[in-house]
């Protein structure tokens, strides 16, 4: 025996409920997809803007480099120049040319330079074997070799 919904409901109406039905859980469907896609290319977005950031940082990093290492090659002048000022001022002489007692001492002069990065390893010993073949450099070899030995 058919129920008391079911009789009042003649077909065509039974028809357009489930219609309606259907069209509603369309709808609800479409959009829960529709929110996983964008959200999921939100994320993707949101991935390819951080990977842009960085490459742009690291764009800009590499100019701002060469542009100091250009203009460090232009200001600062070729090595030889470079290491010769520095060695008659690490040796402090005077216009007799003879050596100052109060100019800076020479090892501690090419050590800060060295801590500072201005020079390389190879050419700290280059220039330190020379300020060291003077004869008045004699204390300040000293005072570097125990400085050395300590670290």
């Amino acid at each position: 025996m058919p129920s008391t919904t079911d009789r009042a409901l003649s077909t065509p109406l039974k028809v357009l409920l489930y219609g309606l039905l259907g069209v509603v859980s369309l709808i609800v469907v479409l959009t829960v997809v529709s929110f996983v896609f964008e959200l999921v290319w939100g994320l993707i977005g949101l991935l390819f803007g951080i990977v842009s950031l960085a490459a742009t940082i690291g764009v800009l990093a590499a100019l701002g480099y060469a542009v100091y290492w250009l203009a460090s090659t232009v200001i600062g002048g070729d090595d030889e120049t470079a290491s010769a000022t520095d060695v008659s001022q690490a040796r402090g002489t005077d216009a007799a040319g003879t050596t100052g007692a109060d100019g800076p001492d020479p090892v501690e002069r090419l050590s800060e330079r060295y801590a500072n990065g201005e020079i390389a390893e190879a050419e700290l010993e280059r220039r330190l074997e020379r300020v060291l073949d003077d004869p008045s450099a004699d204390d300040a070899t000293a005072e570097f070799e125990r400085e050395r030995e300590l670290n």
